[in-house]
């Protein structure tokens, strides 16, 4: 039996990263090892199919942080994985404000001058999407769901798990927004040959975000009771937190909410002291959730998030001078009192930046050695997603007591007793800045950028007013989507961006 696993092993990790075909080769017999004969196996030795699995289940997470994934022949500095996608978006908004116009890496981004076919970015955002989704598959239809093993189980609900993220994450830059366009042509959704709902072509949103709510509720259901080894791999926490995040986007308040909660289950919020000594570097934080787990062997230096983001780094965004510094008028509308002030500088009030221009953020510190991890979710998000959805459902005091967990440890003054949700926007800006969620807030709540006002601080070129709904803010499927997939004719391809960026 170990011969037969290593020949199987072996033929595995000889398959394409994208291929989606559940049958792969069996070189030992020289023929087809089918899906009858690995549910064969797993019943007869589970440990088996364990061996086969686990292998891509590691690599999957290492390829949320890897430099590169869309495999270009050329230098891809902004590409740097999960925090790629979120980076990008958070330089396509107006929260995030760069110093200058910078080497080229998010340049064109910062300018929304990348939404095009035929350009380098839509077709990085599509793959990595995809290629979650690919090994993802290929892990859900080694594993029968009916396995009494429990670490088979824990593998199977994480794929799941990451295919929902898949799928969440091109819905959303490829169309509108889920509400009010509920029947738009979305995206692709891919599933293994043994269950139903594969559409190659452009499915309808309601079509693909019902595929993500099935996955996210799977998952959490299949990890109840698996304790992870560590805060890189999913569990039933995360997986309540992922969904908890599209359930914002479907204005799902109450899923969202209970959901939302499971996730917290415990984790406890930064004190003030705990927030300004954080360097959001260090995935045994005690606030984070999950996370990615940067090490010498993982490390991707000048191409990483912290060499964009951390203003100590000897990075593009610190030392090349392309500081991220957080918008002025964000930064103003914060209380006086409020300690998150103290995470950009301004003035003299962080003594060891006073190099840096004024909003320059020092929240992301450096670790020696391009260390820092990476922060893929921590317990304010959730607070915040269910202090929200709370407000968005008419339940104002309701969330304003969520909301005063994380208040009292951010600004003493705060003593509001009921909170619109515009009111829990205005807190999730500021207290997720620059990890990856303003655009996609920007897109679901279907609001503009404007960072023309008097006094703005963006670099001055970019200073752009554009209304909400804009293709400018979304892309177009990959040209080498259309011409490798028949089911989406060119015809269906999303429409380019009219109209000026500098509105009135």
């Amino acid at each position: 039996m170990k011969t037969i696993v290593k020949y199987i092993f072996a033929a595995i990790l000889s398959i394409s990263v994208i291929a989606c075909s559940d049958d792969f080769f069996d070189i030992e017999n020289n023929g087809v090892v089918t899906d009858d004969d690995l549910t064969d196996l797993a019943a007869k030795n589970p440990d088996a199919i364990l061996q086969i699995v686990q292998p891509l289940q590691v690599g999957i997470y290492s390829y949320m942080i890897q430099y590169n994934t869309q495999g270009s022949s050329s230098s891809q500095h902004a590409d740097f994985g999960w925090l790629g996608i979120g980076h990008l978006g958070d330089v396509m908004n107006d929260d995030l404000a760069l110093h200058t116009q910078g080497n080229g890496w998010f340049t064109f981004d910062y300018q929304l001058d990348y939404w095009g076919e035929q350009y380098v970015r839509p077709f990085f955002y599509w793959n990595f999407c995809y290629t979650l989704i690919a090994r993802a598959n290929d892990i859900i239809a080694k594993i029968d769901p009916e396995t009494p093993s429990a670490d088979l189980k824990a593998i199977l609900g994480q794929s799941l798990a990451i295919r929902a993220l898949g799928h969440a994450y091109a819905a959303q830059m490829f169309q509108q927004t889920y509400i009010g366009n509920e029947d738009a042509p979305g995206v692709p959704i891919l599933l293994t040959s043994a269950e139903e709902g594969t559409n190659l072509g452009r499915a309808p949103l309601r079509d693909v975000y019902a595929q993500v709510e099935k996955d996210f509720k799977a998952a959490v259901t299949i990890l109840e009771g698996w304790q992870r080894p560590n805060k890189v791999y999913i569990d039933k926490q995360v997986a309540a937190g992922l969904y908890a995040r599209i359930c914002l986007v479907t204005n799902n308040w109450d899923d969202a909410i209970t959901y939302a909660r499971i996730a917290q289950q415990g984790y406890s919020v930064f004190t003030t002291t705990e927030l300004l000594a954080d360097g959001f570097n260090n995935i045994n934080s005690k606030e984070w959730i999950w996370g990615g787990d940067i090490t010498g062997e993982t490390t991707t230096m000048f191409a990483s998030f912290f060499s964009f983001v951390c203003s100590f780094e000897a990075g593009y965004g610190g030392a090349v001078g392309c500081y991220r510094k957080m918008d002025k008028k964000l930064y103003d509308a914060m209380s006086a009192t409020d300690v998150r002030r103290q995470q950009f500088k301004v003035g003299n009030n962080v003594p060891d930046a006073s190099n840096f221009p004024d909003y320059t953020n020092v929240k992301f510190k450096k670790v020696d050695g391009w260390l820092a991890d990476y922060v893929f979710m921590r317990v304010s998000e959730m607070i915040l997603t269910e202090a929200e959805a709370l407000a968005r459902k008419g339940q104002e005091t309701e969330a304003a007591t969520v909301l005063r967990a994380l208040m009292t440890n951010r600004d003493p003054s705060w003593n509001k007793n009921t909170v619109t949700g515009e009111e829990v926007y205005q807190q999730r800006r500021v207290e997720l800045w620059a990890e990856g969620f303003s655009l996609f807030d920007h897109l679901r709540l279907k609001k503009g950028i404007d960072r023309s006002y008097a006094g703005s601080n963006h670099y001055a070129p970019v200073q752009y007013k554009i209304s909400a709904g804009s293709w400018y803010f979304l892309y177009q499927i990959p040209l080498r989507e259309l011409q490798n997939n028949s089911n989406i004719d060119p015809s269906e391809q999303n429409p380019a961006p009219t109209g000026t960026k500098f509105e009135q």
